[in-house]
């Protein structure tokens, strides 16, 4: 299906997904993970609206400032050249979806007046084919109208976790397919147990999916016609986007930001428009709110246990098992989950998985790393794995894809040393130029430009070992890179 020249993708990106660890992490949240199929949540989201944006140039993904650098290393790793198109629009602080979204329309408003957006989460599980298709297209039919569209899901379950949207009258003039708008009559955030069985009896709620479909300009509008909160956020955010890029990331611009509500698109806009629609969909959707979700990464046995990575499991029953690495043995478990990686292990029965940030954020209180760094980060030249870390110093493994270098950097706080385990590398010291093959080793002193490189066609693996006051990841100045990235 090839893209309408004014129809853009806007995917939400800057969660820290607290409720998936120890699996996700904050430089690592679950928006990166590749659990559910071959690819990352991520690359799911951008693959499933490409075919209507006309590629990755017309994706815009909205992130904060810190997972910003992370998360173009890993959309610029991913095979799909595609994916290294995508713009970038770095919130400076965050303040929930409402300014995010609207910091995005600012941007688009301003390049396409005419411009139509289909604003995504990045964590979602959504299948995509006809029924995605006629749903997108209905719904740019009726945003070119002046409606602020939402997709809503057919609900299957009472589920108490969702929130939900009454259908109303139905608007024939923007059907395409089995994909028809209706009037959306209310929003209704989480309702309990009994109210959400009477919803879904009734045939007349959906599941709101926070999937949304509007002119960048009707949004703007509606916005700053909701009251005073939604008026400062549309002012600081056109005032925002109307700077150069680096006034972007200024004090002011955190100052002006932080004065922002921290509030919600559906209670900032959609709950009070009078002007949106909602197209029930029965598309196959999981919000993956929960290390529930891992049940759809694998078929559970005879005794409804999920197991998924290496292990042996005895008489245990409806429970969830993962690991990422690691042998996991478990006998006689009964509602449980248990999450294992290679460095955090997590045990919590069934019904408490909505407590898992309560985990997060003790371990936040006590500064423990796991919170906040992955044991694996790839990168656009391969990826490194943290072996070993303590005080002023780091032990990571670091593998080069064949063809790739690193950026010529240097580091203000740490020096590197390098062995090499497999393969040959090119090393760049100051003026040196020379070769390294497996098990000779070189030193890049403190503040000396420096590349890796592996020319090759096969593997390059070596150990890093980082020491000296600081060693964390934004200890960088890149003075070239092939990836164009800054710092």
């Amino acid at each position: 299906m090839s893209g309408s020249s004014h129809l853009h993708a806007v995917i939400l990106a800057g969660g820290s997904g607290q409720r998936f660890w120890p699996l996700s992490r904050e430089l690592n949240p679950k928006q990166l993970l590749t659990v559910f199929g071959q690819e990352s949540l991520i690359s799911q989201a951008i693959h499933r609206i490409l075919p209507f944006t006309g590629g990755g140039s017309g994706v815009m993904v909205v992130t904060s400032e810190r997972l910003f650098d992370e998360l173009r290393n890993h959309l610029t790793s991913q095979p799909d050249p595609s994916l290294r198109e995508v713009t970038y629009l770095q919130e400076p602080l965050a303040r929930n979806t409402a300014p995010a979204i609207a910091l995005a329309a600012a941007a688009l408003e301003a390049a396409d007046p005419d411009s139509v957006m289909v604003v995504l989460p990045s964590d979602h599980l959504l299948a995509d084919g006809e029924a995605w298709a006629a749903c997108v297209e209905a719904a740019r039919t009726a945003a070119e109208s002046g409606y602020l569209v939402t997709i809503g899901i057919t609900p299957t379950r009472p589920e108490t976790g969702y929130g939900y949207i009454a259908v109303g009258e139905a608007l024939p003039a923007f059907t395409v397919g089995a994909a028809v708008p209706h009037a959306a009559v209310e929003f209704v955030e989480k309702p309990d147990a009994e109210r959400a069985a009477a919803y879904v009896e009734s045939g007349r709620y959906v599941w709101n999916a926070g999937i949304f479909v509007m002119r960048a300009s009707t949004l703007l509008e509606e916005l700053a016609a909701a009251g005073a909160d939604g008026a400062r956020i549309v002012d600081v955010c056109r005032w925002l986007v109307a700077q150069p890029t680096t006034a972007r990331h200024s004090d002011e611009a955190r100052e002006r930001f932080a004065t922002l509500p921290s509030v919600s698109i559906d209670y900032a806009v959609m709950e009070r428009s009078r002007r949106v629609v909602v197209i029930p969909a029965s598309l196959d959707w999981n919000d993956v709110g929960s290390l529930l979700a891992l049940e759809e990464a694998a078929r559970a046995d005879a005794l409804g246990t999920v197991r998924i990575g290496p292990g042996i499991d005895i008489d245990s029953r409806d429970s969830i098992v993962y690991s990422t690495g690691r042998l996991v043995a478990t006998l006689g478990l009964h509602d449980m989950v248990v999450v294992d990686t290679a460095d955090a292990t997590l045990v919590l029965p069934k019904d408490r998985v909505q407590d898992v940030r309560l985990v997060f954020e003790a371990l936040k209180a006590v500064g423990a790393p796991e919170v906040t760094q992955p044991k694996v980060s790839l990168r656009p030249w391969g990826s490194w794995t943290s072996l070993l870390a303590g005080d002023g110093f780091h032990l990571k493994l670091i593998e080069v894809t064949p063809g790739a270098r690193l950026s010529l950097q240097r580091h203000a706080k740490r020096t590197e040393h390098w062995v090499v385990i497999e393969g040959t590398a090119t090393v760049t010291c100051g003026a040196a130029v020379f070769e390294l093959a497996c098990n000779e080793s070189t030193f890049i002193p403190l503040g000396e430009l420096h590349r890796l490189e592996n020319r090759t066609g096969g593997p390059l693996r070596l150990i890093e070992v980082q020491a000296g006051s600081y060693v964390g990841e934004d200890d960088i100045e890149r003075l070239e890179d092939d990836w164009d990235r800054e710092g």
